[in-house]
């Protein structure tokens, strides 16, 4: 899989998850991520955030919410989405990327110095996650091939739950 560096100051594995929006995706893979790292070692810990959020989503997608409840996971109070900062990416140690195609071009435009850290590092793991909401939002059509939002959202929790395992062995 891959090698995961610990902060040496704080001890703690510090992951975040990076997605378009901030709406959906990567917040529900923190939360499920949070979820799963209670019960592991190092007390790992993790934040999401979004690489275009433009203001005009409020809170968290309906759909994730009613997900999180589902499985019995009390979620975080919920924020508005945030933009991924260059100072937060530089304070994680793992870097999640949602969907691979959609983000990496965006994380070598805009991080391409502290993204290629990363790489060197073996410290990034590319899902392919679609953003189901991406046409409402007028983003191009051709980054998501009709992956519906249920099979987005337990994509999200699987590949989240193979991450936490892999963290904490």
């Amino acid at each position: 899989m891959f090698a995961m560096e610990k902060d040496p100051e704080s001890h703690l594995h510090r992951v975040v998850f990076v997605c378009t929006g901030n709406f959906y995706r990567s917040r529900l893979a923190e939360e499920i991520f949070r979820f799963y790292a209670k019960s592991s070692q190092g007390d790992p810990v993790a934040f999401s955030r979004g690489l275009m959020v433009n203001g005009d989503l409020k809170g968290m997608h309906s759909g994730a919410l009613s997900y999180l409840t589902a499985m019995g996971i009390d979620p975080a109070p919920v924020r508005d989405p945030m933009p991924l900062m260059v100072d937060e990416l530089i304070s994680a140690n793992h870097l999640v990327l949602l969907n691979k195609s959609e983000h990496e071009p965006l994380m070598e435009r805009e991080f391409k110095a502290v993204y290629r850290k990363f790489v060197s590092r073996n410290a990034v793991t590319c899902w392919n996650v679609f953003d189901v909401c991406a046409p409402t939002r007028g983003w191009k059509q051709d980054l998501r091939p009709g992956q519906p939002l249920e099979s987005a959202l337990e994509h999200i929790h699987f590949a989240v739950k193979d991450l936490s395992k892999t963290l904490s062995s």
